[in-house]
């Protein structure tokens, strides 16, 4: 549409937050106009959900100015301007149906008696202007995770349709429900609906949006057409740093000696996974959801029954355990982070400490080391560069990034000579992927051997120097970083059937 000639839906001037006196978003601006898609990008801590929560009526602006339609208005009051957001945790009740999910804050009938079929009605009809078959009367728990955000965003439209809010939408889904959402997100457009879509994946920023605005430490640095600056340009202004900054190129390793070696590893999930991996070298595991992939890095370390036989420095380990792994200096980072890695109630410095608390125990007492601990914290914050006030904060109130990056100090500190690492950087923002991604290259050239298990492919045509594909529980395929193919990969990774992780 021709901007020069439209009145924005709204328009935001110098918006600031601060709590406590401590400013965290200060500057932002822009306008947003009918059918518009706007990407909101940057860093975690860069002040993204307090502007997303400014900007749908969340939190009162410390300072500035909201304009809605042209017209100053005091207090930004959400819905009654049209404006509705979906955010990253779902705010479903599973155990409701969908037309009961969708209508929860305006339910249909009188005071007495629930209008049931009208309900029905009401979710029908939204469901049809999605574009999407979902059956109101389903259970939402009963839902797969690409549906239960497509539920999300129609009871948001139902209650205020003018401008949508999605925060991280796809972090749950797989590519052929990304795809099927951003459909979705195409027709809304068509039909005026102004969207803000804010997401750490850079490609799904290009595919949905048609502008940007990057915040970098609580700042608006930079907003534009995106068709007018490439992603190089744009990682740049998220992180501040020059592209070969961040994309330190990977070193060849020396082919030294054999670290981690795993032959006919069979289990119901995946037949006969054999591969070796050397010092200082990086081995990178693609496939698709479903390939066997985080089974097999279970397997090796005990967490998963498989028959087969695992070596360590050309030893056998019979019994495979976490315990009995880590004896061997050989480390697992899981998937899941908050439910299988982290002590989220517990500070920060007793995360990072936990898997070499040996080393401060003294005469049987951890706080006649605890000065030790202390220390050892501290650098291990400053060398990964973890953003918190102080190592006694508490863990869950870290950003995800931030939380991967206690994760992997942790290990780091037990000095591993083999570690296998589950999707390291899922759901971290660009500057935290690089900063984990230069902490394993930092190890593998100390002579560590690495497994890197990722969905995200780039990440490991950058990180990795061989590359095993997986498919429906088997390797069926290696490539050498001359031979790195990303059409390749994917074409070998896919099959009938398979769903796209």
């Amino acid at each position: 549409m021709n901007k020069d000639n439209a009145t924005p839906l709204l328009s935001f001037r110098g918006l600031k937050k601060s709590f406590s006196g401590k400013t965290v978003v200060d500057g932002v601006s822009f306008d947003l106009f009918p059918g518009q898609v706007v990407g909101l990008v940057g860093e975690n801590g860069a002040g993204k959900s307090t502007t997303k929560n400014m900007l749908c009526g969340l939190l009162e602006p410390t300072d500035g100015q909201i304009f809605v339609d042209g017209q100053l208005v005091e207090r930004n009051e959400g819905h009654a301007h049209g404006i509705s957001a979906v955010h990253q945790e779902l705010s479903l009740f599973g155990s409701l149906t969908v037309a009961e999910n969708m209508c929860i804050s305006a339910l249909p009938g009188s005071a007495m008696r629930i209008d049931w079929r009208e309900m029905e009605k009401i979710a029908r009809e939204q469901l049809d202007f999605l574009g999407i078959e979902i059956d109101p009367q389903a259970s939402v728990d009963s839902l797969g995770a690409g549906k239960q955000q497509i539920v999300e965003i129609g009871k948001a439209l139902l209650h205020a349709d003018r401008v949508l809010i999605l925060d991280e939408p796809t972090t749950s889904l797989t590519a052929v429900e990304r795809e099927k959402l951003f459909v979705i997100l195409d027709k809304l457009r068509s039909r005026g609906i102004a969207i803000i879509f804010i997401s750490h994946f850079l490609e799904e920023i290009y595919r949905v949006c048609d502008s940007y605005i990057v915040l970098r430490d609580g700042e608006q640095v930079a907003s534009g057409q995106l068709a007018e600056v490439s992603q190089r340009q744009l990682e740049e202004l998220m992180v501040g740093r020059s592209f070969e900054a961040i994309h330190e190129d990977i070193e060849p390793f020396s082919g030294a000696s054999e670290a981690l070696r795993v032959e006919n590893l069979s289990s119901v999930d995946f037949r006969e996974i054999s591969f070796a991996v050397q010092q200082g070298e990086i081995l990178g595991i693609a496939g698709l959801m479903g390939a066997g992939r985080t089974e097999v890095a279970e397997a090796i370390f005990g967490l998963r029954s498989a028959s087969g036989k695992v070596f360590v420095h050309g030893k056998p380990v019979p019994d495979r355990s976490v315990a009995s792994m880590k004896q061997l200096h050989a480390c697992y980072l899981p998937e899941d982070r908050r439910t299988n890695g982290l002590f989220l109630n517990r500070p920060v410095r007793e995360n990072l400490s936990a898997a070499a608390i040996h080393k401060f125990i003294k005469r049987g007492l951890l706080r006649l080391g605890f000065s030790g601990e202390r220390k050892s914290a501290q650098t291990m914050v400053a060398q990964m560069g973890i953003a918190i006030p102080h190592i006694n904060v508490r863990t869950d109130a870290l950003s995800g990034g931030n939380q991967q990056k206690v994760l992997l100090s942790r290990w780091m500190a037990t000095e591993p000579e083999v570690l296998v690492l589950d999707e390291p950087t899922k759901g971290v923002d660009i500057g935290a992927k690089f900063d984990i991604h230069n902490r394993v290259k930092d190890l593998a050239r100390k002579g560590a051997a690495v497994v890197v298990v990722s969905s995200d492919l780039p990440e490991l045509l950058h990180l990795s120097h061989r590359i095993l594909v997986m498919r429906r529980g088997r390797i069926v395929g290696q490539f050498s970083r001359e031979e790195f193919d990303s059409v390749k990969i994917i074409s070998l990774a896919a099959s009938a059937g398979d769903k796209a992780a």
